[in-house]
């Protein structure tokens, strides 16, 4: 009610209260300003595995440092792997997986035996949104055909590393 007899004495005396009537001129830029910061920040970027990496050392074999790291990727357990070749030529690797799961201590992968030929240096996958190598990702999807797997643990198996021609 008192609101209502202000606004009303408000409009009946134009030059009493002009000045109310133009204050949301000045109100809104200021409120404006002092939030921009907020309203201006960029949001925080989703971090889809980007935690930073925890690799571990399973084996080195023929010269060769075979490493692996559990991760998620889109809420799905993933392993990243990673070869870094110490030798001064080129390898060719080709590996087993091994997987420790919800179901299974030593469920090894259904896809097989892996070839891959890397150079000297780190050859590795880390982002699952990016892959440029996808024989060094494994999805949790792809350990068994018959559940999805939480991932514990791993360690590569029949390692063989020769040197390429």
């Amino acid at each position: 009610m008192k609101t209502a007899i202000f606004f009303q004495a408000m409009h009946n005396s134009p030059g009493k209260y002009k000045y109310l009537r133009y204050c949301h001129l000045y109100l809104i830029p200021l409120i404006l300003i002092f939030s921009a910061p907020k309203l201006w920040a960029s949001p925080p970027q989703p971090h889809h595995n980007q935690s930073v990496i925890q690799w571990q050392l399973d084996k080195t074999v023929g010269g060769v440092e075979f490493y692996f790291a559990i991760s998620t990727c889109n809420k799905e357990n993933v392993v990243f792997l990673k070869m870094n070749n110490k030798n001064s030529y080129p390898v060719e690797v080709s590996w087993k997986e091994v997987f420790q799961t919800q179901l299974e201590k030593n469920k090894e992968g259904f896809a097989g035996t892996k070839k891959i030929t890397i150079s000297p240096g780190e050859t590795f996958e880390s982002d699952c949104n990016t892959i440029q190598q996808p024989l060094l990702i494994v999805l949790a999807g792809q350990i068994s055909p018959t559940y999805i797997a939480t991932i514990s643990g791993f360690s590569f198996k029949d390692i063989s590393v020769t040197k390429k021609q």
